[in-house]
């Protein structure tokens, strides 16, 4: 009779500690189904909003028709600011491009491959430029690209 008093004590034991391991492992609880938060929502959300920035730009015909006259003929929009992190940096780098004669394709690798800053970007694909001058293009072209947003808006 000690036996199996025992042994179900040692199974109640167990089935509690492994109960109390699990939620501290995070293999129970946090936040409800479609309650998001964390990480992966975050990375959805980033994903979700770059994707969107070509869809933004084409429901402002007049912004559309803009980035288009200054991108090489038969650039598909959705398709340059693929890859940006937001509208605004897009329309900037197209403005640099056409201000100085950057090609577009290049300058766009160097922001999102990269990972390059505007001011940097610039500063490579223009070594006889300095950083204050490539800098101040780059701030030059984030004025623009302010001003004809807001406008969109």
């Amino acid at each position: 009779m000690k036996s199996v008093i025992c042994s179900v004590a040692f199974v109640a034991c167990f089935s509690l500690n492994t109960s109390v391991l699990a939620q501290g492992r995070g293999q129970a609880g946090g936040p409800p189904a479609g309650h998001g938060g964390g990480i992966g929502h975050a990375a959805n959300t980033r994903t979700q909003t770059k994707a969107d920035i070509g869809q933004k730009i084409t429901e402002h015909p007049k912004l559309a028709s803009k980035l288009q006259s200054l991108l090489p003929a038969g650039t598909n929009l959705d398709a340059a600011a693929s890859g940006f992190k937001n509208m605004g940096q897009f329309v900037a780098a197209v403005h640099v491009s056409h201000n100085l004669n950057i090609p577009f394709d290049q300058l766009k690798e160097k922001m999102v491959t990269d990972h390059k800053s505007l001011g940097g970007a610039i500063h490579e694909l223009k070594p006889g430029m300095t950083k204050d001058a490539a800098d101040s293009e780059a701030q030059k072209a984030v004025t623009q690209a302010k001003e004809e947003t807001k406008s969109q808006s």
